[in-house]
């Protein structure tokens, strides 16, 4: 049985962004949440399609977009690997015994 709105309870990190969240579903004879609604908010189900988890925030009643946020999410800044660093520490101290 379909329904305009659901209720959705989101799980947020630190920021604010949306990393989670729990629906309201259909058992067949009730729509049931079991969870607590106390901060739950009614959502179109096709709006939960459009969240982009680490990026998207419920704000004044809609979800919002960080482009910036999916931007970096999309393309995240190289971690560099053990060896990486251990390399890169080397090349400083022999720069600044060549400098020496």
């Amino acid at each position: 049985m379909d329904k305009e709105t659901i209720k959705v309870l989101f799980d947020l990190d630190a920021d604010g962004y949306i990393i989670g969240w729990q629906v309201g579903f259909w058992d067949g004879t009730a729509w049931q949440a079991p969870f607590d609604t106390t901060g739950a908010v009614d959502l179109a189900p096709a709006a939960l399609a459009t969240v982009i988890i680490g990026a998207t925030r419920y704000t004044d009643g809609q979800l919002v977009i960080d482009e910036a946020k999916r931007a970096e999410l999309a393309n995240p800044a190289p971690n560099p690997t053990v060896e990486q660093k251990m390399l890169a520490a080397l090349a400083l101290k022999l720069a600044k015994l060549e400098a020496g």
